[in-house]
């Protein structure tokens, strides 16, 4: 039977209101603690963790974290969950290099644990990007590589190429075009993607963003084009929105301003259809912003009446 605590905490849950769950779980913890629940008192902190940093309180969840371990300290599984807790805390806050070290702590537990392989790999995926964040490439795709291996006996389709896909675009991001072009042309990432809509279109999005960062904007639209029609076919929204934003900005850096506009005023009214107008407008509107800070409002005001002109003549010869 849940404490009171607990239900007050899952009643602040339903408010949206991460501290104020927060704060309940830590007097469950302490409770729990008293009446010698080690495990139950471990479980609670790790929970405030999380919140207090969903909350954006780092400092709150970093002493949670450690909390949750000595609430449990001869448990290997309490360890490991702080240790994650930590990292994960670590990265929201920028120190990558310390979160690296707390999921190199974590895989030590996970030792003890016996975790298998699938959440091993898990691990390792976040530890690889946490040191390509950091700046050590070489030991990120490493550590990358060790994962795919690692998924490569998983029951989940193209699980190891799924590594390859994160990868690429983690190498991307990074600065490292050409190895991010590597990865993804991988025998098994080829094979993977002739096989699945969707992986098609997060590779196809990963090497439009990589032709984007080398100044080859010709090819990151051709690149981009496809990974959206991929997506729409695959039902995919985070890779449709990465493919029309990529085609926006394409587009923007060969002048075709227009073409930029109407990629993200369709990807606007396509996501809307799919996931809610709310969602729709709270993904589309921020890039759109940016593009009128990055033209001008009274440039960014033109093309955006144009496009609605040439919207209502193409909607009057439908009719």
């Amino acid at each position: 039977m849940n404490s009171p605590r607990l239900v007050a905490a899952q009643q602040a849950l339903a408010h949206a209101d991460w501290q104020a769950a927060a704060r309940q779980l830590r007097r469950a913890a302490a409770e729990a603690a008293a009446r010698g629940e080690a495990q139950r008192a471990a479980h609670c902190e790790q929970m405030a963790a999380s919140l207090h940093r969903a909350a954006g309180s780092l400092d709150e969840s970093l002493a949670a974290a450690a909390r949750s371990a000595a609430r449990d300290s001869g448990s290997p599984r309490a360890r490991f969950a702080a240790e994650a807790e930590r990292a994960e805390t670590l990265f929201a806050a920028g120190e990558f290099a310390g979160a690296a070290r707390s999921w190199s702590a974590a895989l030590k537990e996970a030792d003890a644990l016996g975790l298998p392989e699938v959440p091993r790999a898990t691990v390792l995926r976040r530890q690889a990007l946490c040191l390509a964040h950091g700046g050590e490439a070489a030991a990120a795709w490493a550590v990358f590589d060790e994962a795919a291996s690692r998924m490569a006996g998983a029951d989940i389709a193209h699980a190891s190429a799924w590594v390859d896909i994160e990868h690429a675009q983690a190498a991307c991001e990074a600065g490292e075009a050409l190895h991010a072009q590597q990865v993804l042309a991988r025998e098994r990432v080829g094979r993977a993607a002739a096989d699945d809509l969707h992986l098609r279109a997060q590779r196809l999005c990963v090497s439009a963003a990589c032709a984007l960062s080398r100044g080859e904007a010709t090819s990151a639209r051709t690149e981009a084009l496809a990974a959206r029609e991929a997506a729409l076919a695959a039902v995919a929204p985070l890779a449709y929105f990465a493919a029309a934003v990529s085609l926006a900005r394409a587009a923007d850096a060969l002048g075709e301003r227009a073409e930029a506009y109407r990629s993200l005023a369709t990807a606007w009214v396509t996501l809307a259809d799919l996931l809610g107008p709310e969602v729709g407008r709270s993904w589309v509107e921020p890039v759109l912003a940016a593009f009128q800070w990055q033209w001008g409002a009274e440039s960014f005001a033109a093309v955006r009446a144009e496009h609605d002109r040439a919207r209502r003549a193409q909607l009057g010869r439908a009719d």
